[in-house]
């Protein structure tokens, strides 16, 4: 929490909120998928369980893919 002199307002520190967009294609159909926004770690760590990792890339927004039974998923992190 920051205090600041000039005109007494109080300003709270938030982490970074963060949209996951999942597609996933199979046999010729798509759908699509927003989920959020989440803080940042926490839509990291969806990312990575979507994508059967342990993590992705800090500072990587995608877009990943991850083969999946008849088709393809796609993991996009957006700000």
């Amino acid at each position: 929490m920051v205090v600041t002199a000039e005109d007494d307002q109080l300003a709270l520190d938030v982490d970074p909120t963060v949209t996951i967009t999942v597609s996933e294609r199979r046999d010729g159909d798509e759908r699509t998928l927003r989920i959020g926004p989440l803080a940042a770690p926490d839509a990291r760590a969806l990312a990575a369980f979507l994508l059967n990792r342990r993590d992705v890339p800090a500072a990587a927004r995608g877009p990943w893919r991850l083969a999946v039974a008849g088709g393809v998923r796609t993991v996009l992190l957006e700000r």
